[in-house]
């Protein structure tokens, strides 16, 4: 399992333009294929996962992005290429990979790149380590 360089990152903005954006500090993460949204128990709600489609989201799935402002507290990736995101209010996403196209995508101003390209493959490209640790992987 890799761990990207997001945690700990406050999220600034949330947007959907071409799949889901968030900017967290000087990264963003862009998700493409639908993922499951958890949202957290409330004192008038269970815990719920939903499954939104980025590319073509309802007003009723925008309205449950309203976690701006909390901390990206867990981030990783698996072998397959699934992205797990968990945010300080207790929300989580979880995206997996695509047969045919790239799943997600994570750009750092301080880290690199790393995405999900088709079938699961992860590519990185780091620049904020040495060259014998920042290969593809």
């Amino acid at each position: 399992m890799n761990q990207p360089w997001i945690r700990g990152c406050v999220v600034q903005r949330i947007r959907f333009h071409g799949g889901l954006v968030l900017n967290l500090d000087d990264n963003e993460l862009v998700i493409a294929v639908p993922f499951h949204l958890t949202l957290p128990m409330t004192a008038h709600d269970d815990e719920e996962a939903v499954v939104i489609d980025p590319k073509a989201a309802r007003d009723e799935h925008r309205a449950l992005f309203d976690f701006a402002g909390s901390t990206c507290t867990h981030a990783s990736w698996d072998e397959d290429g699934s992205l797990h995101v968990r945010f300080s209010g207790g929300h989580e996403i979880h995206a997996h990979s695509d047969e045919r196209r790239i799943a997600w995508e994570l750009y750092g101003k301080h880290h690199g790149y790393a995405a999900c390209l088709a079938r699961g493959k992860v590519h990185v490209v780091r620049h904020d380590l040495p060259e014998d640790e920042s290969a593809e992987r």
